[in-house]
Parts: C-alpha cells; sequence; structure tokens
C-alpha cells in the first residue's frame, strides 16, 4: 500500500507519496501555480489548475511502481472561490483567489450590516475581505444570476469533485468559507438568507479523513491514480502541517512560514481562542476536544520575493541561497524594519537589508505571541515549516528574538499531514 497528500498552497501545490507505515517519503513533487493578474484581479484558470495537480499526480503515482492499493487525500489553502454548472460541474467562473483585492474597494451590499463578532462567535473567523465570504458578495452584486443557478466551490472541494463526482468539504477547509455554524457542523441558515443561497448549492459537509470515494475513469486516465483508490476528505493546511509536525496539544505551536508567517497553537478552550481574535480551526474535536487558534503576520513573503526579485535574482541562479547567505555575513541590527507601517521596505547594503528581513519577522512573531500570553496562551516550544525553515540563520534569529526553542519541521509538512489523515482513515475503516 501507498499514501499520497497533497498541499495545495496558495502559488504551488506540493506533493508527497509515502510507504504503508506512514514515515518513509517516497518521493515528492511540486507545481508552481499561474495566476491571471489584472490591477486587483487575481484569478486561476480552473483547467490550468486541473493541469497542475493531474501533473503532480502523475509524478508521485510513478514512484508507486504500479501498487493498485493507494489512498490520498489533500489539504488546501483557504479562500479560493468558484462557482460551478449544478449538472455538469463545469467552472462558470475562474478561481477568484484570496489574493484578489477587488472587494477590498467596492461596496458589496451583502455585508452591510453584519455583525463582526457575532460572525466570529458563529464561524469562528472574521470578516476578511479577500476570503470567500467577500467573493460571496461580489458574485452577489456583479454576477447574480450566474450564482442563483451555480454551486458554490472552493479549488479543494472542485477538484475532489473532478476526482470523484462527489462534491464535498470537510469541516476544516469549510470554515474559511465564512457560512459555516461551526459549533453545530451546518451551513448557517441567516447568512445563507443573506447571500440567497440554497444549501444545496454548496458542498456536502464532512469530517475531516471520511471516505469520498474512488477515482472516476476519466480521472483515472488523467492523474494515473489506479481505479481503486481510495479518496478521502482533508483539512486546511496549517492543521494538516501541524499533524505532520507533532503540534497536537496545548503549549505547542507550528510555525507555518510563507506568503504569510501563520501561527497554528491547539487549545481546548474555544472561548479562550475567540477573546485572543484568533481564527479558529475544529482540529482535534472530535478525538480529545482541541480547537486550534491561528494568527497571521502578513506581507513578509512578499516583500523576500520583492528583495530577492532586485537585488539578487538577475545575477545569482540559486537567488534564495544567496539571500540566506547574505543575511549570514551581517550582524544583528545593521539595518532595521517594521513590519507594522505600511509599504515597508527594506533599506541599507543588500546583505544588511536581508539581515534585518529575517529579523523584522522574527520581531513581528514576539510581538504576537506577548500579546497571546496576556490572554493566557504561552509556549515554550515551536516547530518551523516552510522555506525560511531552511535557512542556515533564520529558525535562530525567530529562536533569539522569541525566547522559543525552535525546531525544524518537514517543508513538505502539509502534504505528509494530508498522506496521515488518508493513512489514519484506511485502519479505521
Amino acid at each position: 500500500m501507498h499514501v499520497i497528500g497533497l498541499d495545495l498552497g496558495t502559488s504551488r501545490f506540493k506533493g508527497v507519496i509515502l510507504a504503508a507505515n506512514g514515515r518513509a517519503v517516497l518521493a515528492a513533487a511540486e507545481r508552481e501555480l499561474r495566476f491571471i493578474k489584472d490591477g486587483p484581479r487575481v484569478e486561476i484558470d480552473p483547467e490550468d489548475h486541473w493541469q497542475s495537480f493531474t501533473s503532480l499526480l502523475r509524478e508521485l503515482v510513478a514512484a508507486a511502481h504500479g501498487d493498485s492499493d493507494i489512498a490520498l487525500c489533500f489539504a488546501a489553502a483557504a479562500g479560493n472561490t468558484l462557482l460551478l454548472d449544478p449538472q455538469t460541474g463545469t467552472p462558470l467562473t475562474n478561481i477568484i483567489s484570496w489574493l484578489d483585492q477587488r472587494a477590498d474597494s467596492d461596496d458589496l451590499p451583502a455585508l452591510h450590516g453584519l455583525d463582526p463578532e457575532k460572525l466570529r462567535a458563529l464561524t469562528g473567523w472574521p470578516i476578511i475581505t479577500r476570503m470567500a465570504l467577500a467573493h460571496l458578495a461580489f458574485f452577489r452584486k456583479h454576477a447574480a444570476d450566474i450564482l442563483d443557478r451555480a454551486i458554490v466551490s472552493q479549488n479543494q472541494a472542485y477538484l475532489l469533485c473532478r476526482l470523484t463526482g462527489k462534491h464535498l468539504v470537510d469541516f476544516s477547509a469549510a470554515v474559511p468559507f465564512r457560512v459555516v455554524d461551526q459549533l453545530n457542523e451546518c451551513y448557517a441558515p441567516a447568512l445563507l438568507r443573506r447571500f440567497a443561497l440554497r444549501p444545496e448549492q454548496l458542498p456536502q459537509l464532512v469530517p475531516v479523513g471520511s471516505f469520498a470515494g474512488t477515482v472516476l475513469p476519466a480521472a483515472a486516465a488523467a492523474t494515473g491514480l489506479p481505479p481503486t483508490t481510495r479518496i478521502y476528505a482533508g483539512c486546511f493546511d496549517h492543521p494538516a502541517a501541524a499533524r505532520a509536525s507533532a503540534v497536537q496539544h496545548e503549549g505547542d505551536l507550528l510555525l507555518s512560514c510563507g506568503t504569510s508567517w501563520v501561527g497554528f497553537l491547539p487549545c481546548r478552550d474555544r472561548q479562550k481562542l475567540l477573546t485572543a481574535r484568533l481564527l479558529i480551526d475544529p482540529f482535534r474535536r472530535h478525538e480529545n476536544g482541541t480547537w486550534a487558534g491561528m494568527f497571521s503576520i502578513p506581507g513578509i513573503g512578499p516583500l523576500i520575493d520583492e528583495y530577492v526579485h532586485r537585488y539578487i535574482a538577475p545575477v545569482c541562479h540559486d537567488p534564495f541561497q544567496r539571500f540566506d547567505e547574505l543575511a549570514r555575513a551581517h550582524c544583528a541590527g545593521a539595518c532595521r524594519i517594521d513590519l507594522t507601517t505600511p509599504y515597508a521596505q527594506p533599506n541599507g547594503t543588500p546583505g544588511e537589508a536581508a539581515r534585518a528581513l529575517m529579523e523584522a519577522a522574527a520581531e513581528g512573531l514576539a510581538r504576537e505571541l506577548t500579546r497571546l500570553k496576556a490572554h493566557g496562551l504561552t509556549f515554550q516550544h515551536a516547530v518551523m515549516v516552510g522555506g525560511p525553515a531552511k535557512s542556515t540563520i533564520w529558525p535562530h534569529i525567530v529562536a533569539q528574538k522569541t525566547g522559543l526553542a525552535i525546531s525544524v519541521g518537514s517543508a513538505a509538512a502539509g502534504a505528509i499531514g494530508a498522506a496521515r489523515i488518508a493513512l489514519a482513515a484506511t485502519q479505521t475503516q
């Protein structure tokens, strides 16, 4: 038996195939995603999304060497929305990314009068104008005729439907939709009425690890997956990475370093997470009563990308390694950057700027941990995953600025966590 796990991130797909013990990674692969950008518009072509997905799967399936006993699960980043034809499942729109900014400045009547605190208590998340709630409001204003007849989907639900023919989503990945009553595990009737949606227009809600079905013939041909492949519902990407990184209990902290730096912390007391104004994931609620909170330090990834493009990329074949080398060669505090300042930019020499960027990210994390401590949430240890975790100096800087013991997890933690969800599901069937 082999187990495949996928992490459907914001800008790339990552995948692994594990042996039946769930530990040995036999192969790993990635695919960069292409965006359609036009001013504030940031979209993804659904067919291009599918092609990246199937290409990644074909590469991973090859590592199974003809084994027909395969289980598959995937985790996904939040905030991508598209509309599907209810009869055929064909996309009626492009996928709107959470990077899309059109809702930031648009007057969206469907959002008028929403009580942010009541919404947070109900759904676990606040109003965020770059997530699915705003996308629904945008469609209601600008494409109501399409929305009225469409299936409302997310990228992972769309891909799952193309694999199995079933339109469903797990409770974890559904939370950022912001129309789910988190405690009662159902779509919130008042929110559906606000957006003039019917329950049948939305994916069926299922627990993490639920059996979704086997692979349709067309999908098997496109992916190389055996027709007997078992597909399981996954979760949001950060809880998947936490599962792979042994971040399971109160006092544990996952630091996922990507487009934004996201902290993920298990906690049994949902009200404490609400009071601390964290984003809430159901995590292991059904296993041992543990919820999880999330916080975000935005903007770090784009700043790093801009710096690398401006100072390094034109003259270096491995710009991120060079970024690490430059930071390592300069002393702490050579120059500073404040991530709380809008449009913050590094200054100084390229090496000084590289060091300043690393220190600024660590200082932003330290400020957030100080805030959480005031709410009774404390940590001694954190697992760092993502690109910055591969740095030879960045985890040390984070440890120095925060006082935490830092260990480094796998760069493919989200995909490994998804694979282990599938493995656990096969063992309980």
